[in-house]
C-alpha cells in the first residue's frame, strides 16, 4: 500500500475532486440518505393493525387503544429472529420474469401469546379479580370536536360569504 499523500492541494486532480465532492447538490443527498430509513416494519404494522381495526368499522376509544395494543404485541412477537439473508430459498417458476427465480420461504407467525392472554382473562373472571390495567394514560379525556384553528362561524356568516363570492364571480 502506498503512504503518504496521494494528491497534493496544488494539483488539477485534487481540485475536480474537492469541487465535484463539495457541490451542494451531492452534499445535500447525501444528507438526505443518511437518514433514510426503510418503512417495511411500520407498514407491517399498520397491516396488522387493520386486521384488528377495519377502517369501515367505527370503535370506540378505549376499543381502538386495546386492539392497537394486540396488534403491537403480534407484530413485536413475530419479528424473524433471523435476517433475511439466512431464511431458506426454494426455486419457482414467474410468468413475468418467463423463467425460474430463487424465492425466501414464508415465516409461519406465532400466536402464542393469545394462549396467554386468554388464560389471564380466565382466571380473573374465575377469581373475580379487577383488570389492573389504566387505560386513562391510553385515552385521552375528550377530544375536541374539530382542530380548527379558528372559530366556527355561523351558517349565516358562511352564506353572506358564499353570496358574495358568487356576484363576483357572476360580475
Amino acid at each position: 500500500m502506498r503512504r503518504g499523500k496521494w494528491l497534493t492541494r496544488s494539483s488539477r486532480t485534487f481540485k475536480d475532486l474537492f469541487s465535484k465532492l463539495t457541490k451542494k447538490q451531492l452534499v445535500e443527498d447525501i444528507q438526505h440518505c443518511a437518514s433514510f430509513h426503510h418503512t417495511g416494519s411500520l407498514e407491517n404494522y399498520h397491516n396488522v393493525r387493520l386486521k384488528y381495526l377495519p377502517k369501515r368499522i367505527s370503535f370506540s376509544r378505549a376499543t381502538t387503544a386495546i386492539k392497537s395494543m394486540i396488534a403491537i404485541i403480534e407484530v413485536n412477537g413475530n419479528v424473524p429472529e433471523s435476517s433475511s439473508s439466512e431464511r431458506k430459498m426454494y426455486a419457482a417458476y414467474s410468468k413475468a420474469q418467463a423463467g425460474w427465480v430463487l424465492r425466501k420461504t414464508h415465516i409461519e407467525k406465532d400466536y402464542s401469546y393469545r394462549a396467554v392472554i386468554m388464560n389471564s382473562i380466565l382466571e380473573r373472571m374465575i377469581t373475580q379479580e379487577p383488570l389492573s390495567l389504566d387505560m386513562t394514560e391510553y385515552i385521552p379525556e375528550a377530544l375536541p370536536r374539530n382542530f380548527a384553528p379558528v372559530p366556527k362561524p355561523s351558517k349565516e356568516e358562511l352564506l353572506q360569504k358564499t353570496s358574495v363570492k358568487n356576484e363576483f364571480a357572476l360580475n
